[in-house]
C-alpha cells in the first residue's frame, strides 16, 4: 500500500450555546474536517494488466463487499451538551460537528515495458478518477455543515432529555439524506464510469 498523508483543517469558531432563530450562532459552531488520502500500488504495462491488477488489490467498499478502482469514505459526527437557560428552558450548547474522509487512490509506476500510450494517458485518467473521488468527498462536506445547521436551528425545549432527542434526530435526518445523495451520486454516473477517461 502507499503512504498515507494526512490533512486536518478547522472550520468555524468556538463552539457556542444555540439559541433558536439566531442566524449569527450558525458560523459559531466548529466543524472540523480530518482527511486521509491513501495510495495503493497497482502494477501493468497494458491497461488490460492495470484493470486486472486494481480488480484484486483496489480499495474494499465494505457495504457492497466489492473492489473499486478508487473509494472515498465519509462519516460525521456530532456532540453537544444540553443545558438550562436564564428563562427555565433547556438549550443546546457546545455544539461540535466533526468529519473524517479517507481517500483511496491508485498509483501506477510505469515498467520499463510498459505501453507509451498507457503512460501517456495516465495522468488524464487519474486527474478523472480524483475528481469523482472528490465528488464524494463534496458530499460529506455538505453533509456535516446540514449537521451543523440542523442543530444551529434547533428551539429550545422543557425537557432538557426531550431537547437532546429531538437534536440527534433532526442531525440524523439532515446526515442521511447525503448518505442518499452519496449513493445517488455512484448511480447516476456508474461509478464513475460516465466520467472517468478510459485508457488505451
Amino acid at each position: 500500500m502507499g503512504i498515507a498523508i494526512a490533512l486536518a483543517v478547522a472550520l468555524g469558531l468556538q463552539a457556542a450555546s444555540i439559541v433558536a432563530g439566531d442566524a449569527s450562532t450558525v458560523d459559531s459552531i466548529p466543524v472540523t474536517l480530518s482527511e486521509k488520502l491513501v495510495r495503493y500500488e497497482v502494477k501493468g504495462d497494458t491497461s488490460h494488466e492495470l484493470f486486472d491488477h486494481m480488480k484484486k488489490v483496489g480499495p474494499l467498499d465494505e457495504k457492497s463487499a466489492k473492489r473499486y478502482q478508487g473509494l472515498t469514505v465519509w462519516a460525521a459526527r456530532w456532540t453537544f451538551d444540553t443545558a438550562r437557560r436564564a428563562d427555565g428552558r433547556c438549550g443546546l450548547e457546545h455544539v461540535k460537528v466533526e468529519l473524517e474522509v479517507l481517500m483511496t487512490l491508485p498509483e501506477w509506476h510505469p515498467k520499463r515495458h510498459a505501453d507509451p500510450r498507457l503512460e501517456h494517458a495516465w495522468p488524464g485518467y487519474l486527474a478523472s478518477l480524483t475528481g469523482h473521488e472528490m465528488g464524494h468527498r463534496a458530499n460529506g462536506v455538505k453533509a456535516a455543515f446540514a449537521v451543523r445547521d440542523a442543530l444551529a436551528a434547533m428551539a429550545s425545549m422543557e425537557d432538557c432529555q426531550a431537547l437532546a432527542t429531538a437534536a440527534d434526530s433532526s442531525a440524523n435526518a439532515a446526515f442521511g439524506s447525503y448518505m442518499n445523495t452519496d449513493v445517488e451520486h455512484d448511480c447516476e454516473t456508474i461509478h464513475g464510469a460516465t466520467r472517468i477517461m478510459r485508457l488505451p
